[in-house]
């Protein structure tokens, strides 16, 4: 910058006062000099840039540049006009409303337990957010749970409860000519229940039948004749369900002990025929051979026989363990045993000693 009021020191020839100021005249204006320079310079150093304005000094040549950072112009946009681009600027709305519309927009829940809104009030533009509050219930599966609802439709709070009840299984017992599979049942699954008595009547002679199966009446084609009752009798024999006065079975079996006079022949195997031993049945003592067939693992019992008698036991198919529970087996000390049958083939032969199961023959057959 220009600094006015300079003093000029007039100075002649060397060592001549011609034209030359007096010491006194010349150091007068020395001091004015000074005085106008001091009085004229700056009393500022240091420039700080504010918000919108960088400064930068160039001390090489003594310059300060002072720079505009921030808005440098300004230019109408949609529905906005202005008067000038920068300066003292007015900027108008052109839109409708007369410049009285909303200045922010915000939306509140009625409840901020059920609802959760963020990103509001808008003042601009941009997205409001609206979610479901946090019920306080874990995120999960509950067993028979017990709940509370609001009165909209939310869950509030879920607990698992107890199952009621004491059912832990389900399972049949199969009775005569019923052969039972499938069972226990302890969560899913089916029993099947299979018919092994009879399955359809068939009349024979002088014999009628009402129908073949279901509820069957059975009639003697003819009455006549005059016979009133039947009976056995017998003094070495045990005879039971005698007499017969009008339907009825006569069982003759032996006794535990026999005298008979002459000439005794003993025949050990004094039972014939067969059955299909089913699960959980007991073994007919009046057949020679019990068989079964297995479709899971299936148990059955051998009661107490009669001394000398023999009787056979033959696994036929194998879906499963057999396993019979004797009475009085021979090969423990005292009570039951059992056998058990885990391969097809597998087979026994017993004979009732001393009123003891013994073990005769066997192919397979794991006794215990």
């Amino acid at each position: 910058m220009s600094i006015p009021g300079r003093q000029n020191i007039n100075v002649g020839l060397p060592n001549e006062s011609a034209n030359s100021d007096s010491l006194y005249t010349a150091f007068t204006k020395i001091d004015q000099n000074f005085s106008n320079l001091f009085a004229c310079s700056s009393p500022y150093n240091t420039f700080t840039a504010g918000t919108g304005i960088s400064v930068n000094a160039n001390a090489n040549l003594g310059t300060v540049s002072v720079t505009n950072t921030g808005v440098t112009n300004i230019i109408a946009g949609t529905n906005i006009t202005i008067n000038q681009s920068n300066g003292n600027v007015t900027i108008s709305s052109t839109g409708s409303g007369n410049g009285s519309g909303l200045s922010s927009i915000g939306l509140n829940p009625v409840s901020s337990s059920r609802l959760v809104v963020t990103n509001t009030p808008l003042v601009v533009n941009g997205n409001m957010t609206i979610d479901l509050a946090n019920s306080g219930v874990s995120a999960g599966t509950y067993n028979n749970p017990t709940l509370t609802v609001d009165n909209y439709g939310r869950i509030v709070s879920a607990a698992n409860g107890n199952i009621t009840g004491t059912v832990t299984s389900v399972g049949l017992v199969s009775g005569p000519g019923v052969q039972v599979s499938g069972g226990p049942i302890t969560s899913n699954g089916n029993i099947t229940v299979t018919n092994t008595g009879v399955t359809r009547i068939n009349a024979g002679s002088g014999i009628v039948v009402s129908s073949g199966n279901g509820n069957v009446t059975i009639s003697a084609a003819s009455l006549g004749g005059t016979v009133t009752s039947v009976g056995v009798s017998s003094s070495q024999l045990v005879v039971t369900g005698s007499p017969v006065v009008s339907s009825g079975t006569i069982n003759v079996e032996l006794p535990a002990n026999a005298t008979f006079a002459g000439t005794v022949t003993s025949n050990r195997s004094i039972l014939s025929g067969s059955e299909d031993l089913a699960a959980s049945a007991a073994a007919n003592l009046l057949l020679d051979t019990s068989y079964f067939t297995t479709t899971t693992a299936e148990t059955a019992t051998l009661a107490a026989g009669t001394n000398g008698q023999i009787k056979k036991f033959v696994m036929f198919g194998d879906g499963g363990d057999m396993v019979i529970t004797v009475t009085n087996a021979g090969w423990k000390t005292s009570g039951t045993g059992t056998m058990t049958f885990d391969t097809i083939g597998d087979a026994c032969t017993l004979q009732y000693i001393n009123n003891k199961w013994f073990c005769i023959g066997n192919n397979g057959v794991t006794f215990a």
